[in-house]
């Protein structure tokens, strides 16, 4: 019954035969043996404690299994622990609820009966809802659905960087109103209609005019696990060098207007002259151009494994799947201008391109087992699809221009810069 809004609908994708004769001819030049070097070790944290702090991780329950098995090179690889996971936190009795500090707009953090906790993104459109086009991407609203969607894309691109995110269905007067902190609970009211509502605190749309309302008590939202406290495994906050203005009036920054911004700037700059941190950043806007994500301003990295390059976390991606008309080209532009890419996203990206089981349909299949699904409209499949095939454009423009061999690679090292 579920997946009757896409039975009678096509999961395509229309590749370029131009594209497709390039991409299958630099295809053949590429070292893919290079791909063993992209994470030559994978220690889980509590492989790492174990070996350097003679540490032994708990794995009492399901938050700190996923704990233990975050990697040096990606947050997760056991699937059963990340579907134990999002069992506990679909489903575990809810015993607080508190507003979540410091956010733009309405976030709850969930304790539950194990003590354990997670951040709660309300819904407050329909799936079929597309932001204002006159709305900066700084304001516009976020979407819990956005967050599920973009976990089950990360992990079928073979990133596994997101952080893991499942809808849930609360009762808002029985799980919210009745577990709610003080000054979280003066925020419920009664509409007109007689649903039960609540306001909570933020920065943007907290008040009456953009309450938060179940039918009449229900209501659907997504849960985000909560990383690791930061006393024990640190994290770094890093500034993009590709983050836009935030500004009304200068609404352009530098890396969009100069073409030659990655090779003059991006490139020379010690973080990124060396290592997997370039390369992790093409992956990064990858996503962020299929999903529509115009606001990546800052990423996380853990801070916590000595010896093991850091790579970027996939976090914050609520202003994702916003509008299905329109293509930031602008998002793409680390991919264009620096033109380097990992081998193991390359074939990755190339397999949907040409192979019969495509993106949309790999990330339906994904997304299928979720409690609130469907989680996208339909009319986001052709638009994955269409920005696919520019990304695919965008790769082969690269490697005309520079050679596979200068393009795909497992480390990025810029011999000018020592």
């Amino acid at each position: 019954m579920k997946d009757d809004f896409v039975k009678k609908r096509p999961f395509y994708s229309s590749p370029s035969k131009k594209v497709l004769a390039k991409l299958a001819r630099y295809l053949k030049e590429v070292d893919w043996s290079e791909m063993k070097k992209e994470c030559p070790q994978n220690s889980t944290l509590a492989e790492y404690w174990s070996q350097t702090k003679r540490k032994k991780v708990s794995k009492s329950d399901s938050w700190e299994s996923f704990y233990a098995e975050i990697g040096s090179c990606d947050v997760y690889r056991n699937t059963e622990t990340i579907d134990n996971l999002f069992k506990d936190l679909s489903t575990l009795p809810i015993k607080e609820v508190h507003i979540m500090d410091g956010g733009t707009q309405v976030k709850l953090i969930f304790t539950f009966e194990n003590d354990k906790q997670a951040v709660f993104k309300p819904m407050r459109f329909g799936r079929n809802y597309e932001s204002d086009p006159n709305h900066f991407y700084f304001s516009d609203f976020e979407r819990h659905n956005a967050e599920i969607a973009t976990f089950h894309l990360d992990k079928i691109l073979g990133f596994r960087r997101a952080v893991p995110t499942v809808g849930r269905i609360v009762n808002i007067t029985s799980e919210l109103l009745e577990k709610a902190e003080k000054k979280l609970k003066k925020t419920f009211f009664v509409s007109p209609a007689k649903n039960q509502c609540f306001v909570s605190r933020c920065d943007y749309y907290c008040d009456t005019t953009h309450a938060i309302c179940g039918s009449p008590d229900l209501k659907e939202g997504s849960v985000q696990v909560f990383l690791p406290d930061e006393n024990a495994v640190p994290r770094k906050h890093n500034r993009s060098p590709y983050r836009r203005t935030y500004s009304k009036k200068n609404q352009l920054a530098d890396w969009q207007t100069n073409m030659d911004y990655c090779n003059a700037e991006v490139k020379k700059d010690k973080k990124y002259a060396h290592g997997r941190r370039l390369l992790d950043l093409v992956d990064l806007h990858i996503m962020d151009f299929l999903i529509g994500n115009q606001d990546r301003h800052h990423y996380e990295s853990f801070d916590v494994f000595s010896g093991h390059p850091a790579y970027a976390v996939h976090l914050d991606n609520g202003r994702a799947f916003g509008r299905t008309d329109f293509d930031d080209l602008d998002i793409l532009l680390p991919l264009k201008q620096c033109c380097v890419i990992r081998p193991s996203t390359l074939k990755t990206l190339s397999e949907f391109y040409k192979n019969p089981k495509s993106l949309t349909k790999t990330l339906h299949e994904s997304m299928s087992k979720d409690p609130v699904f469907p989680i996208l409209a339909y009319k986001h499949y052709p638009a994955l699809e269409r920005r696919l095939g520019i990304i695919m454009e965008a790769l082969a423009k690269c490697l005309d221009d520079n050679g596979a061999k200068a393009v795909v690679m497992s480390v990025f090292h810029n011999p000018k810069f020592c």
